[in-house]
């Protein structure tokens, strides 16, 4: 073989390698790309003045709600990860506040949960869960145990155990329209229901659901707090106000 052959070989060889790379970075920087949404833990927190931090500027959640989702905020590019910040709480130096949003990057449809925290300088904290459809399907549940407390939902003649944790918990009953019923009971205390109540199953209704502690001091009791998204408002086209 030649030496021109060679180095053609060589020109060859390295322009395949920066094809490579080029094409890892662009679908690396997509996947960490993807859009936000916010959904604040009360209403206390839906009333402040957060703003969204990135690698360039800050600007302010809009119409933030316990019970909704918020519209849809660009994603991080590259290693800059994206920032809640405290526009009403100031450091020693007078620049508002901040806390990092960590969004592993295979999330396709991150939902940062904006959570009361006062030991953190901006008195809120983040929990990012993946909400695209894939994850969690039309039709289903997705408990989530803010309780402190291990438990059991039986829901439609079956048993789902819930960690004493934050970790996403989906069900899904499956077929039509109807209502089912639902018993929380702890695993360390099956005999006593700590919730019973009957929900709407729709198969274009996904439920998430938060198990917190009820703050009418029944002992050991829980409540629910439900944040639905229907797939049929989601899809129906857009009117205008005119």
């Amino acid at each position: 073989m030649s030496y021109q052959n060679l180095i053609n070989m060589k020109h060859r060889y390295l322009e395949v390698i920066t094809l490579i790379i080029a094409g890892v970075l662009f679908v690396g920087q997509n996947i960490a790309a993807a859009p936000v949404r916010f959904l604040p833990w009360d209403m206390e927190l839906a009333a402040r003045k957060i703003g969204l931090g990135n690698a360039k500027d800050v600007s302010e959640l809009q119409d933030l709600h316990p019970h909704k989702r918020s519209k849809s905020y660009k994603g991080p590019v590259g290693d800059v990860p994206l920032e809640l910040v405290a526009l009403d709480r100031k450091d020693a130096e007078g620049n508002p506040t901040r806390t990092k949003i960590k969004i592993p990057q295979d999330f396709v449809s991150p939902l940062v949960l904006i959570i009361p925290d006062e030991k953190n300088p901006t008195g809120m904290r983040t929990f990012v869960i993946d909400d695209s459809a894939s994850k969690f399907s039309w039709g289903s549940f997705r408990y989530i145990n803010a309780s402190g407390k291990a438990l059991l939902v039986s829901q439609d003649k079956k048993i789902v155990k819930l960690p004493a944790s934050w970790q996403p918990v989906d069900f899904s009953p499956g077929g039509s329209m109807r209502n089912v019923g639902i018993q929380f009971v702890a695993q360390d205390d099956v005999k006593n229901v700590r919730y019973s109540a009957f929900w709407e199953h729709d198969p274009d209704i996904r439920k998430l659901v938060f198990i917190v502690l009820n703050l009418d001091g029944s002992p050991g009791a829980i409540n629910c707090k439900i944040i639905p998204e229907n797939r049929r408002t989601l899809d129906a086209p857009a009117t205008s106000g005119d």
